[in-house]
C-alpha cells in the first residue's frame, strides 16, 4: 500500500466527473474539499498558521477574517461553476471541464494521457486550488486540492502531499490492473 492509496472512485457526476476517496478518509476529495472550504473554524486555523504567507507582498493587506470570508465566498461559486460545466459538457463541446482545468504545469508540449490538471478560483488573484486527472475533454477524475498562498507547491507540506497524491491517481489509473473500473467503460 502506497502514501495515498485509493479507496475508491466516486461518480459526482455520471459520465463526466468523478473523485478519489483515499484509505482512511470518510469522503471523497470533491466533497471532502468544500466542506473544509466552509468551515470557519478549519479556516481560521490555516489561515492563522499560514498568516506570513497570507501576508505577503503578493496577497496584500489581508487578516485572516476577510481571507475567511473570501474562501467561503469563492468556494460556493466555485463548486456550483464546476458540476454546472460538468453537467453541460456533456452535450456542449464548448463548455466542458477542460474550459476550467488547466494542465498543472504551464505551457506542456502536448495533451498527455491521464494529463495531471489543475483549477484556480475565478478571483485574481485566488489561492483556492482543485487538482484533478483529465480523461478526456469532460472527463475528470478530482484527486485532491489545496489554498496556495505561495508561488510553487514545493514550498509547503500541504501541497507537497497534494502533488504526491497527484501522482499517485495517475499511477492507479494507469495501471493496467485497475482497466475493469467503472470510470474505464465510458472510454
Amino acid at each position: 500500500m502506497n502514501k495515498y492509496s485509493i479507496f475508491e472512485i466516486v461518480s459526482i457526476i455520471d459520465e463526466s466527473l468523478y473523485s478519489f476517496r483515499y484509505v482512511g478518509e470518510e469522503q471523497h476529495e470533491f466533497a471532502r474539499l468544500f466542506d473544509l472550504w466552509r468551515d470557519a473554524e478549519y479556516l481560521e486555523d490555516f489561515f492563522e498558521a499560514h498568516k506570513t504567507d497570507l501576508s505577503s507582498e503578493f496577497w496584500g493587506e489581508i487578516d485572516v477574517l476577510e481571507a475567511i470570508l473570501i474562501t467561503r465566498k469563492e468556494a460556493n461559486r466555485l463548486e456550483l461553476e464546476i458540476l454546472n460545466v460538468a453537467e453541460s459538457g456533456k452535450t456542449d463541446r464548448y463548455s466542458t471541464l477542460s474550459t476550467l482545468f488547466k494542465p498543472l504545469y504551464n505551457n506542456p508540449l502536448k495533451i498527455e494521457h491521464f494529463e495531471k490538471n489543475k483549477l484556480k478560483g475565478k478571483n485574481r488573484p485566488s489561492w483556492l486550488r482543485i487538482y484533478a486527472i483529465r480523461i478526456e475533454s469532460n472527463l475528470f477524475v478530482i484527486t485532491g486540492g489545496a489554498i496556495k498562498l505561495t508561488p510553487t507547491m514545493n514550498e509547503r507540506e500541504h501541497l507537497l502531499k497534494e502533488l504526491g497524491k497527484l501522482e499517485a491517481a495517475r499511477n492507479f489509473l494507469m495501471d493496467d490492473n485497475n482497466a475493469d473500473l467503472e470510470i474505464f467503460e465510458i472510454f
